[in-house]
């Protein structure tokens, strides 16, 4: 009877452990070689899942689903997303529309190589808004904007690699009054925080 009791408390040690292992982690690392970490996985929700709760400040929050569609520059599979936000709280931003853009490529040389080229052809079209490398995203990525710093209409880009996922986040925004560096600074950061917050989410 011992022995029956310490097989069921092995046997449920292992099941505890093989579920454990089997949710999802945001925290992991992903391989950056070879086909890379993020395998594409169709599901309708994805959009709904994304984190904009970290946009709340100083963008504002949700209030209607996310408007899910596939990518239409074909190629590479993904989705895209668009979620208009509401004037919450701290939101200082109106008018705000956050739009996605996901592509699941087939192999992280092959995503290395487009974000390089996306980078190349964006610097030389955008020279006068400025191309800004950004730290702490994915692996690589970079920032630029449509728009004048002191233009109250403000439309920012900002372009992620992670492995073999490249990712672009747009937002376009309308200031109360005209912006500032500490205002766009801000922006900027929130933005920052919330693409890494959705590239954890995919890990999962």
């Amino acid at each position: 009877m011992r022995r029956l009791r310490s097989s069921r408390h092995v046997l449920g040690a292992l099941v505890l452990a093989l579920a454990v292992a089997g949710c999802g982690d945001g925290e992991r690392e992903v391989s950056q070689e070879g086909k890379g970490g993020y395998p594409w996985v169709a599901t309708d929700e994805i959009c709904n899942d994304m984190p904009y709760g970290k946009l709340a400040d100083p963008l504002g929050a949700r209030q209607e689903v996310a408007d899910r569609s596939g990518r239409s520059g074909g190629g590479a599979p993904g989705f895209k997303c668009v979620q208009e936000l509401v004037e919450t709280g701290p939101a200082t931003w109106g008018n705000v529309k956050v739009e996605l853009d996901f592509a699941f490529t087939e192999s992280v040389a092959f995503a290395k190589d487009i974000h390089a080229k996306d980078r190349e052809n964006t610097g030389k079209d955008i020279a006068d808004s400025g191309l800004v490398p950004v730290e702490k995203v994915g692996k690589e990525a970079f920032r630029f904007g449509y728009h004048k710093p002191a233009e109250l209409r403000q439309v920012r880009e900002l372009h992620v690699r992670d492995s073999n996922l490249l990712f672009d986040v747009t937002v376009t925004a309308e200031a109360h009054t005209p912006p500032t560096p500490e205002s766009l600074k801000a922006l900027d950061a929130a933005v920052d925080g919330f693409a890494e917050a959705c590239l954890k989410e995919l890990r999962k």
